[in-house]
């Protein structure tokens, strides 16, 4: 209720002097008893608007009260967007290890074989070569030719 009250008193007040602003160029006095309608409806407006913004603002503060906080206790809000597997993957990975190790243990599945080694990291003299977007054509032409020769004697082009 109290920021309902501070918002239609800020609202009102802020309302009110624009009116009376805009008035005040054409000749018109806020104060004059033909603009007792303008006042209520602004007024009105006013409190209508409070009542919106206090609403909206209640709601999404329930619903963030009502739901955890993204990535669970002690991590920040942006944990997920980072972290590699959500905690449903990782729970799901171990269900599946869990029951792949039970079916090996009764004999309805064959152990695999130690997984493949890693593909072996690309020497200096594999990689591409690559140069800055600003470096001097120079650079530039010499290293697409590089990577040229390179592809014609693996046999690409």
């Amino acid at each position: 209720m109290t920021r309902y009250l501070v918002l239609f008193a800020v609202l009102t007040a802020l309302g009110l002097a624009l009116m009376g602003a805009v008035l005040s160029q054409y000749g018109y006095s806020l104060l004059d008893p033909e603009m007792r309608i303008m006042v209520a409806v602004g007024i009105a407006v006013a409190a209508y608007v409070a009542w919106r913004i206090s609403t909206i603002l209640k709601n999404r503060q329930n619903d963030l009260s009502e739901r955890p906080a993204p990535g669970g206790a002690g991590q920040g809000k942006l944990a997920a967007l980072f972290s590699g597997r959500t905690k449903a993957m990782s729970a799901r990975e171990a269900e599946l290890a869990a029951r792949r190790r039970k079916l090996i243990e009764q004999g309805k599945l064959e152990p695999d074989e130690a997984p493949a080694p890693p593909p072996a990291a690309a020497s200096g003299e594999d990689k591409p070569v690559r140069v800055a977007p600003d470096a001097p054509l120079k650079d530039k032409m010499a290293a697409r030719a590089e990577r040229v020769r390179r592809a014609k004697e693996e046999g690409k082009i």
